[in-house]
């Protein structure tokens, strides 16, 4: 198995963008991250109540080539635990599976679960299921939609497709805004991540932003979006225990 891992620079693809909305960034792993915008508290309200933009290009993106579409489904089964096919989504260990085509899979997940799940396809490649493994975290951006106006946002700029409805819409494809190629990763109806070449980022966000304002989207940043992700860990097991 080859894996290809390109060095990172130290300037994200959305610093400029970030920058002039006010972003105050930190270093995390290495990278300058946005951590807020002001006020955390006040972003985390925006998530709960409207919609926040959140850059995502902190996430590993790892691009695995197979054999075939029976070597990804198998893959998929043995690491993801469920077969995965172009277009679906599974979330399995702290990672993102996303069907991209027959042969080819693409991962989103934090640089660590990133770092690890390099380690265990070394030993599938050995089984052929695994042809190469390439990070494209450098050439790659991510933009996430959080909170419960999320998918009105979705609906605006697109992401739903032709018929606007997400259910029938497949959890993973590609759908242009504002003539940027855009990969879209719909997590659920309240969070999605739009996956996007790097120097189309900055252009992807703004017309991302302007669909939302009649939604109330704002800026938030990474403070702000992991303490959502905790209240939303939280309600789906309140949901689940009311079932």
């Amino acid at each position: 198995m080859s894996v290809f891992a390109p060095s990172e620079g130290a300037a994200g693809p959305l610093d400029t963008v970030l920058r002039l909305a006010g972003a105050v960034f930190s270093s995390r792993n290495g990278h300058p991250v946005a951590i807020h915008y002001g006020s955390a508290a006040g972003e985390l309200s925006v998530c709960v109540s409207a919609v926040g933009l959140v850059d995502r290009s902190d996430l590993c993106k790892l691009e695995i080539e197979t054999p075939g579409d029976r070597a990804s489904t198998e893959l998929s089964s043995r690491v993801a635990g469920a077969e995965l096919h172009p277009g679906g989504a599974v979330w399995a260990d702290g990672a993102w599976w996303c069907g991209v085509a027959p042969d080819r899979i693409l991962v989103l997940a934090d640089r660590g679960t990133g770092r690890r799940l390099v380690e265990r396809l070394r030993i599938h490649a050995l089984h052929h299921l695994v042809r190469s493994v390439h990070d494209r975290s450098a050439e790659l951006a991510g933009i996430g939609l959080l909170g419960p106006g999320a998918g009105e946002v979705l609906a605006a700029v697109g992401a739903y497709g032709p018929s606007g409805d997400p259910r029938l819409t497949a959890p993973f494809g590609s759908r242009p805004i504002a003539g940027v190629d855009v990969s879209w990763l719909l997590e659920s109806d309240r969070s999605a991540v739009a996956v996007v070449a790097r120097e189309r980022a900055a252009d992807a966000w703004r017309a991302i932003e302007l669909a939302g304002r009649p939604f109330g989207i704002s800026c938030v940043g990474q403070e702000a979006a992991g303490r959502y992700a905790l209240l939303e860990r939280a309600r789906r097991r309140s949901a689940v225990r009311a079932a």
